[in-house]
């Protein structure tokens, strides 16, 4: 039997191909080990992918963030019309190996993508809350300053931003939990390293009603960010004193 190459596979895990095809990869799936291997990691790579960036994709982009990625001069040059495929099967069967070839890396890709996605809508007038270096995302502006600076024991009633948790985690970092109540609320996750803070899961929040201490509480944690948490608490929560000595000792 000829090999399965990757892009066709990929079309089979992704439910794309005809049913003679799809047919061809079960039947080889019931005697080869190694393909069923091959597709149960793509199958694993798919929802890992789904689960990641499908909130980042159902969320409608900002009119001012679709003004500048759709300049009217390059619409105006781009003519709307679909390239004609050639009859029968051959063309279809190009046009999907075309479509599918840049899966192969498209992890990398698709991070790359969700990276600046984040950063554009995390943007905000007056100064950027999230930079992106190496491929991680950091806090900024005025993120960075509530992050340094900002106790949960001491809640400001008027502050765009709350910190809420802080620890230190299981690979020894101190860690902050936050909530951007300036619609659109965002809450998420940050750990402190020496490029920064970095972030490691940002979400939607609830924006919360009240003031003073009322609000604090009220920003519950997305079940996202409470995830994360979870899984990088050591030990207990800071308490106020505790808070505080991290502070003065720069959050090492």
């Amino acid at each position: 039997m000829n090999p399965i190459d990757d892009d066709t596979l990929q079309a089979y895990v992704d439910g794309e191909l005809d049913a003679p095809d799809a047919a061809r990869i079960e039947a080889a799936l019931a005697h080869d080990d190694v393909l069923a291997r091959r597709v149960e990691r793509a199958r694993a790579v798919r929802a890992r992918l789904r689960a990641a960036f499908d909130p980042v994709l159902d969320e409608p982009v900002p009119a001012r963030l679709s003004a500048l990625l759709q300049p009217p001069s390059a619409q105006a040059a781009t003519p709307a019309t679909r390239p004609v495929m050639p009859a029968g099967g051959h063309g279809a069967t190009r046009r999907r190996t075309a479509h599918r070839r840049w899966f192969v890396p498209g992890a990398a890709l698709a991070a790359s993508v969700a990276l600046l996605a984040v950063a554009l809508w995390w943007w905000q007038p007056g100064g950027d809350l999230v930079r992106v270096q190496g491929g991680q995302s950091f806090a900024a502006g005025a993120l960075t300053h509530a992050l340094d600076e900002a106790l949960a024991s001491e809640p400001d009633a008027h502050a765009p931003i709350a910190i809420g948790l802080s620890f230190r985690s299981s690979d020894g970092r101190i860690c902050r939990t936050f909530v951007l109540h300036t619609p659109p609320a965002r809450a998420g996750l940050a750990c402190h390293e020496s490029a920064g803070w970095a972030l490691p899961v940002l979400a939607a929040a609830t924006a919360p009603e009240g003031s003073g201490e009322l609000r604090q509480a009220a920003s519950a944690l997305p079940p996202e960010v409470q995830a994360a948490v979870d899984a990088r608490l050591r030990g207990n929560v800071f308490d106020a004193r505790q808070e505080r000595a991290a502070r003065d000792a720069g959050w090492r």
